[in-house]
């Protein structure tokens, strides 16, 4: 096991990264190989469909699937070795399929096949538990005996900022936003990755080529967002409790939270947001449900102790997501789309039913606790509409400074 990706890894003067057992964010080192080894995989699908690009295979289904499956890679979001080894599985297929697409139209058009890269060399096996044999040959830190450090931390770099695309690129495939020409940047990208790239210049280059990626990508995002659900207002939001039975809904994922508001309207259920969710009250479409009350909770690192105390179901919609065994709320807990933990019940596609009825078998929250009101939803075109008054008080000297927060919430204080 080597991880360095978030700001919880393990920094001492004499270790740098989680290298143990298990991981600061829960995560054990049978998963976190695992992931090594579907990412490794991973890149070997972006070898052939980055070369299947040059002769007319492009296989749709596998450019959405491939973050998707990525994404559930990325820090607090799956923890379940059987549904990263059902992706790795699936990325050896699609791996095949797209190799003989590509073989067959090569023979057709006369294009040649380059030298395979070590990733698309990379064959997984059909025994689940084979694959951890391939761990050491997927490491995210491999070669590190050969290469210069700075060539490991930037191969890490491009492949965490990669990472961070994929996940935007899910969550604006839910809301109807693709785009062909950054499938196919986020193919090149990885394929490249899966060389083991070695030239610094080349390296830093591919970085800032994911920074202008995100930036489209974002777009795409907020276009999704917007055009679902209308642009963000101002908006207050009640952060104390509601009598009656509730739902916790935390993650980024507006698309699911739209779904559990439209499948209990009528059903007497409270719904809360937590975390990162917040913002959802801004929402047009969102906020329109009177079931939608409120606010539960803080930050992600403290959800071991908040979930515990919460009298109804709760539901991951993407990270963070800490182990539900210390607060002894796994039983009230579900994953949803890329989210996963050993033995928490995953709800497949939009059907939220088995949240619903073990939210009717909580008994709730027993009274209302007096509103306290914080105040959201100042995007971007709520700003620009107050722009004329914001500078006519810079003008009369009313506002002299600034302050631009930027990032999820962090556990260090110094974040806080």
């Amino acid at each position: 096991m080597f991880c360095i990706q978030c700001e919880q890894t393990i920094q001492t003067p004499t270790v740098k990264g989680c290298s143990f057992a298990q991981g600061m964010c829960g995560k054990t080192s049978e998963v976190s190989d695992l992931q090594d080894v579907l990412v490794h995989s991973l890149q070997g699908v972006s070898f052939w469909a980055n070369l299947g690009r040059s002769c007319g295979v492009v296989v749709r289904e596998i450019d959405e699937w491939a973050p998707q499956a990525f994404f559930a890679t990325l820090t607090n979001v799956n923890f379940d070795p059987e549904r990263i080894i059902e992706f790795a599985q699936k990325s050896h297929q699609y791996k095949v399929e797209l190799e003989e697409k590509v073989r067959a139209a090569a023979l057709v058009t006369g294009f040649e096949i380059p030298e395979l890269s070590p990733a698309a060399q990379f064959n997984l096996p059909t025994e689940p538990e084979a694959l951890l044999a391939l761990a050491p040959q997927a490491a995210v830190n491999r070669g590190k005996e050969s290469q210069h450090e700075d060539v490991i931390g930037l191969r890490l770099l491009c492949l965490y900022g990669l990472k961070g695309a994929a996940a935007y690129m899910e969550h604006a495939r839910v809301l109807g936003q693709t785009d062909e020409q950054i499938q196919g940047e986020y193919h090149q990208i990885m394929a490249l990755l899966g060389t083991d790239p070695t030239e610094l210049q080349q390296l830093l280059d591919t970085s800032m080529q994911i920074g202008l990626m995100n930036y489209k990508v974002m777009e795409m995002l907020d276009k999704g967002e917007t055009d679902t659900f209308g642009h963000p207002e101002p908006t207050a939001v009640n952060v104390k409790t509601v009598k009656g039975h509730c739902i916790l809904v935390s993650g980024h994922d507006l698309h699911d939270l739209e779904k559990i508001l439209q499948q209990t309207e009528g059903k007497g259920i409270n719904v809360y947001t937590n975390g990162e969710m917040l913002p959802a009250h801004g929402y047009p479409e969102l906020k329109k449900y009177p079931h939608l009350v409120g606010n539960y909770g803080s930050a992600w690192q403290n959800q071991q102790k908040e979930f515990a105390n919460f009298p109804g179901a709760i539901v991951m919609t993407s990270n963070c997501l800490l182990n539900p065994n210390v607060g002894q709320y796994a039983d009230r807990l579900f994953t949803s789309s890329i989210v996963g933990w050993p033995g928490v019940a995953h709800v497949e596609g939009d059907d939220f039913s088995q949240v619903i009825e073990c939210a009717l078998a909580q008994p709730g929250f027993q009274h209302d606790e007096i509103e306290q009101m914080i105040t959201v939803g100042f995007g971007r075109n709520a700003l620009m509409e107050a722009a004329p008054a914001v500078i006519d008080q810079v003008k009369e000297g009313n506002i002299k400074h600034f302050f631009l927060v930027g990032g999820c919430d962090g556990d260090k204080s110094e974040r806080s």
